[in-house]
């Protein structure tokens, strides 16, 4: 199948890669001159997964319209700041191809829509009607370990379950192995709200707070996710699977998650604006952060660890008090 590939960090590249070996005809599209420039003269994205070799047959393009024209199916990987004005630009090709994939993370931050709800927007079709064929991936996925070829799985959801079957087949091989769901507003929230979380298992990390604080924290923002995710319109079990729990365990224990990098900074005490200042790498969970907190709020749910990760980055309140403030709320029922 003619692939075309929008998005050219670690995720988008690992992705690619991975769909060119499996007999594809894939082209990437790079927005950075040089990314194309490196990828094409010596099979390696400067930027992004500097380390690993790109097949000789994976594409390159700096013009996204291009590389979607060509396409039979299209992979989005772009982060949630420059997801609509790219996906906009290729509308016409939204609705033409046979299915698209949003494998990104994140909540729009203008409107607090998820990036799939978006690609539909922007295709024009009824939202979980016959046409939509916007699918989600998301789960336990560290680029960096896929690049290796190590083991792990994740989680492919759409309304169109033809289109749904046909990117497991594609994604899927011996090394990763991909389910399919019905629930692509659970799939999708899993894989976005943990981010939150994994900032707060550094910051645990970070403070050497220990192992049984670390497990009880764990614990306790699985609980947090699911309150949030259901209310959002998620079903309960769902974040239970591979893009919930699953992704919580992987980015909230992994010192490849950049969410997680991000918690053990602070607790260095580095500042938001520091460890962020001048970076090429998004850190989703920030701004998904502020918007969870605001939902809450608007909900009337209870969210203390995600008020309180909030507290650390944008009202730079020490680590180690939001951990005190924590353990010293009011008692309740665990299920409370």
């Amino acid at each position: 199948m003619k692939i075309g590939v929008i998005g050219a960090g670690s995720w988008g590249t690992v992705l690619a890669t991975l769909l060119t070996k499996k007999g594809n005809q894939v082209t990437l599209w790079a927005r950075e001159p040089e990314v194309v420039s490196g990828i094409r003269n010596r099979r390696r994205n400067p930027y992004f997964m500097s380390d690993l070799e790109l097949p000789p047959e994976l594409g390159v393009s700096n013009d996204a319209t291009e590389v979607a024209a060509e396409a039979e199916a299209l992979l989005f990987a772009v982060p949630s700041t420059h997801l609509r004005g790219v996906a906009h630009g290729l509308r016409e090709h939204l609705v033409r191809v046979s299915g698209v994939i949003n494998a990104a993370k994140g909540f729009e931050p203008a409107t607090g829509k998820r990036l799939s709800e978006i690609l539909v927007e922007e295709s024009g079709v009824e939202p979980g009607s016959t046409a939509d064929h916007v699918a989600v991936l998301s789960g336990p996925n560290l680029a960096g370990e896929l690049s290796e070829g190590k083991i792990g799985a994740s989680v492919i959801a759409c309304p169109d379950e033809t289109w749904s079957r046909t990117a497991q087949e594609l994604l899927s091989n011996d090394h990763f192995r991909v389910y399919r769901h019905t629930d692509r507003t659970g799939v999708e929230l899993g894989g976005t709200l943990k981010n939150v979380f994994a900032i707060g298992a550094g910051i645990v990390d970070g403070l050497g707070l220990g192992d049984n604080a670390k497990a009880a924290y764990l614990t306790r923002a699985l609980h947090e996710l699911v309150r949030l995710g259901t209310h959002l319109g998620g079903r309960p079990t769902t974040f239970y699977g591979l893009s919930g729990l699953g992704d919580l365990m992987a980015t909230c224990s992994s010192p490849l998650s950049r969410n997680h990098q991000l918690g053990q900074a602070l607790a260095r005490g580095k500042t938001l604006d520091e460890l962020t200042h001048g970076s090429r790498m998004v850190i989703e969970g920030v701004e998904t952060a502020r918007m969870a907190a605001a939902w809450g709020k608007k909900l009337t749910i209870p969210l203390p660890i995600t008020e309180e990760i909030c507290r650390v980055l944008f009202e730079a309140l020490p680590p180690r008090e939001a951990a005190k403030n924590l353990m010293t709320r009011s008692l309740k029922d665990e299920e409370a």
